[in-house]
C-alpha cells in the first residue's frame, strides 16, 4: 500500500483484513503525507470473524485432531522427514490451508462478500493464503489478482516441461534434496499424489465445504486451486525473481516481482544502542521467525554450537572477533539470563562482555539490521521473508529448516552458493556439532569468499530489478489502468 500511494497519491485503497490493522495503516499515510501531502487515506474494513490464528488454534483443539505441541505445531512437523513422519506432516497441515470450521468460515466469507459489494473495486488483491476471499472473489467473478511472499516454483512447478514437477522438485515436507537424487524420484512421485490425495478426501475439509456451499452457494476456493485451478488471465504476484529461485520455466500469468518486505527505517533511527552495539564487531544474527518458538533444550543446543563458534575464532587473533545477536521466541517460559539460566552456562562469559545480546523483540526492522553493513551472516528457519531479507541484503545464510517449504529455502541457499543448510542430518532439528560446523564454513571455511560474493551479486540482481513492492504496485495499478469502463 505504502508503494502504491508512493506511486499514485491520489488512489483510492481499501483495506479489508481480520484484527486490529488500521493503526498500522494511517501509520503508513501519515509517513507519506511528509513527502506528498495531498496522499490519499486508505479505508479501512474491519471483517467480521476470528483471526485465522484464533481459528488455527481450535482447529488444533478439537477432538480428533493431530498431536499438537501446546500453542504451536503439530508434533508431526517437527519430526524428522521420513516415509511415515512425512505422510503424518502432510495430513496434519489441512487445518493450515483450511483453518475455520464450517460456520467461522462462512461469517468470515460473508463479511468479505459484503465489502466487496459495498466497494465496489475495481481490482482486488487477495493473499494467497486468504482461503475466505479467495472463496469469495471466484464465487462473485469479480476481478482479482493475487500477492504471494512466497517462491516461484509454489506456482509454477506444474508448468515445467517433462513433468519435472514430480521428479526434479522436492515434494513438500520431504527433506529432499534439490534436485531429487534418482533413487528418490518413485518416493517424491508418491509424496505428490499423496499431498493432493490427502487435501481432497480430508473429512474436515469435506465437512467445512458442504457447509458453506448449503448456507452461501459457494464453492471452497484454497491456495490448492492457485497451483491446479487458477481463473483464466489471473495474474499472481510473487515476492520472488528468478534469479534467486529453483531453475524454472515461468508460467505466463505469474508475475516475479522481487522480494517483497516492509520499508526500511535505519537501525540508527529504531534503535540508536542496537546500532552502536552493531558497529563494534562482525555479527552473527540468528533470527528464526515470528512462528518458530524454541523449547528450552533446542535453545541451549543452538547457544552450544554458538559457544563452539565462538571459542574457535576466539582462538585466532587474524580473525575479526565476531559477536552474536539472538532473537529468540520461546516456546515456554524459561530464563535467558542469570544464574538460573541454562543459555546463560553455555554463553555466560560472552554475555558478560556483551558479545553476545538476546533479545524477545527487535525495536528496528530486521531487514534493516541486515542491511546495517554489519552482518556476518544470518541463521534462521528457512521462512520466505528471511530467505528474501539475506538474500536482498547480501548476506550469506545458515538455514535450520523447520516445516513444508522451509525446507526448500535450505535447498536454494546451497544450490546458489550463498549458504550452508545448518541440520543436514538432524533437521527440522539441529545438534552442536553440525550448526558450529556450518557457521564455521560460512564464516571462515574455504569457500566462505565464494559464499560472500555470490551473497553480493544476487543482492545486485535483486536491486537491478527494483523495489518488490514498487514492482508490485506498478502491475497492480497497470491492471486498474487497464479495466473495462
Amino acid at each position: 500500500m505504502h508503494a502504491l500511494l508512493q506511486i499514485q497519491p491520489d488512489a483510492d485503497i481499501h483495506c479489508a483484513s481480520l484484527g486490529a490493522l488500521a493503526g498500522g495503516i494511517d501509520t503508513v499515510v501519515e509517513n507519506l503525507r511528509q513527502s506528498f501531502p495531498d496522499t490519499n487515506p486508505i479505508t479501512f474494513h474491519e471483517l467480521r470473524g476470528i483471526p485465522m490464528k484464533q481459528a488455527m488454534n481450535l482447529a488444533f483443539s478439537r477432538p480428533g485432531a493431530p498431536p499438537r505441541i501446546p500453542n504451536y505445531l503439530p508434533v508431526s512437523a517437527l519430526q524428522r522427514p521420513g516415509f511415515f513422519n512425512t505422510m503424518r506432516a502432510v495430513r496434519d497441515m489441512v487445518p493450515l490451508f483450511v483453518p475455520y470450521d464450517g460456520p467461522q468460515l462462512v461469517e468470515v466469507y460473508s463479511s468479505i462478500v459484503e465489502t466487496i459489494q459495498s466497494v465496489k473495486a475495481d481490482l482486488i488483491v487477495v493473499d494467497t493464503l486468504m482461503t475466505a476471499a479467495l472463496t469469495a472473489c471466484y464465487h462473485l467473478d469479480v476481478r482479482f489478482l493475487c500477492l504471494s511472499p512466497n517462491s516461484l516454483k509454489e506456482f509454477t512447478a506444474m508448468a515445467q516441461p517433462y513433468g519435472a514437477a514430480l521428479w526434479k522438485f522436492p515434494a513438500v515436507s520431504s527433506g529432499f534434496d534439490y534436485t531429487v537424487p534418482w533413487y528418490l524420484i518413485p518416493l517424491n512421485i508418491y509424496f505428490m499424489f499423496f499431498t493432493v490425495y490427502t487435501f481432497m478426501t480430508d473429512d474436515r475439509r469435506k465437512g467445512i465445504e458442504k457447509h458453506l456451499t448449503a448456507e452461501t452457494g459457494a464453492a471452497l476456493r484454497t491456495p490448492l486451486d492457485l497451483f491446479r485451478n487458477r481463473t483464466p488471465g489471473m495474474k499472481i504476484l510473487v515476492g520472488s525473481q528468478p534469479e534467486i529461485d529453483f531453475p524454472l520455466v515461468v508460467a505466463d500469468d505469474i508475475y516475479p516481482c522481487g522480494p517483497i518486505y516492509l520499508g526500511i527505517s535505519a537501525v540508527e533511527k529504531k534503535d540508536p544502542d542496537l546500532a552502536a552495539w552493531l558497529g563494534k564487531s562482525p555479527t552473527i544474527y540468528v533470527n528464526l521467525g515470528s512462528l518458530a518458538r524454541l523449547s528450552e533444550p533446542r535453545a541451549v543446543e543452538l547457544a552450544m554450537a554458538l559457544a563452539v563458534v565462538l571459542e574457535t575464532l576466539q582462538g585466532n587473533t587474524e580473525l575479526p572477533q565476531y559477536q552474536v545477536l539472538w532473537k529468540i521466541m520461546k516456546l515456554e517460559d524459561y530464563p535467558l539470563s542469570g544464574p538460573d539460566s541454562k543459555i546463560a552456562s553455555v554463553l555466560g562469559k560472552w554475555m558478560e562482555t556483551d558479545g553476545f545480546r538476546i533479545v524477545e523483540w527487535f525495536e528496528a526492522d530486521p531487514s534493516s539490521i541486515l542491511k546495517s553493513g554489519n552482518i556476518a551472516c544470518s541463521i534462521h528457519h528457512g521462512g520466505a521473508n528471511s530467505y528474501h531479507e539475506a538474500v536482498s541484503a547480501g548476506i550469506p545464510q545458515i538455514v535450520l529448516p523447520q516445516w513444508a517449504d522451509c525446507f526448500d529455502y535450505a535447498q536454494r541457499v546451497e544450490l546458489l552458493g550463498i549458504g550452508r543448510l545448518g541440520s543436514r542430518t538432524a533437521k527440522p532439528l539441529w545438534t552442536a556439532p553440525e550448526l558450529s560446523k556450518a557457521v564455521l564454513d560460512v564464516l571462515v571455511g574455504e569457500k566462505s569468499k565464494e559464499m560472500k560474493e555470490n551473497a553480493t551479486a544476487l543482492a545486485k540482481a535483486v536491486e537491478e530489478k527494483g523495489s518488490g513492492a514498487v514492482n508490485a504496485a506498478r502491475i497492480i495499478l497497470d491492471e486498474v489502468m487497464s479495466t473495462p469502463a
